[in-house]
């Protein structure tokens, strides 16, 4: 019994310091997301390239969108997704800007705006799963510069 279990054990250990990181290749859908009355909204796409043999469970998420360096708004885990094993994988994630905070970069970038000059769109944070009882945490930081028509 104490063979089986110091086998079981070793085996455990083995697998935890096998878990390779998980990166961000690129993040999608910056460009699509849609500035109304109601603030910012859309989604975006994490392509994520998982070098692990079994898939991620993503549980939440702590990422943050900034304009201009400004945060206006947190992103979320719309619904339970599983990042499976392999390169190009996709997690599809909503925005849900604070009006508040639009607000105070609007009036900050407004010329920029009307004159169509680019501002920076940002998402940083990290995504939390985990896999086979090992926590994961995947980390997001992208800068993007783009147009926000009115």
């Amino acid at each position: 019994m104490r063979a089986a279990l110091a086998c079981l054990s070793l085996v455990a250990l083995m697998g935890c310091t096998a878990f390779q990181p998980v990166e961000v290749v690129r993040v999608d859908g910056l460009s699509e997301l849609s500035i109304g009355r109601g603030g910012i909204g859309g989604e975006l796409a994490l392509v994520i390239n998982n070098p692990n043999p079994v898939a991620i469970a993503a549980e939440s998420v702590d990422v943050e969108l900034a304009i201009s360096g400004t945060p206006v708004g947190l992103v979320q885990l719309p619904y339970a997704q599983s990042i499976p094993k392999g390169p190009n994988q996709v997690l599809r994630l909503s925005v849900q800007a604070e009006t508040a905070a639009l607000l105070s970069v609007l009036e900050a970038n407004l010329f920029r705006f009307i004159a169509g000059e680019e501002v920076e769109v940002s998402v940083k944070g990290e995504v939390k799963g985990s896999a086979l009882g090992i926590a994961v945490g995947i980390p997001v930081d992208s800068k993007q510069n783009m147009k926000i028509q009115l």
